[in-house]
């Protein structure tokens, strides 16, 4: 296991000491999933602006499409 500190002053230290133990959970346990969620996010936003860049801009009717599925 590897160990990284990370250094707060004591308003922060204080602050997401008490926000840890609103949600019950380590400090270290906090900052694991908020980073974790945060790099989630930030994949899902790429990902999304990604396709959008890539995506054309044709449209297909309600009758062309009926007829490309078979229906």
């Amino acid at each position: 296991m590897t160990t990284i500190s990370v250094r707060l002053n004591e308003q922060e230290a204080k602050i997401f000491e008490e926000y840890a133990k609103l949600n019950g959970v380590a400090l270290s346990t906090l900052f694991k999933k908020t980073l974790e969620e945060k790099m989630e996010l930030d994949f899902d936003l790429k990902a999304i602006q990604e396709y959008e860049n890539e995506k054309s801009d044709e449209t297909y009717s309600h009758e062309d499409l009926k007829k490309t599925l078979g229906l």
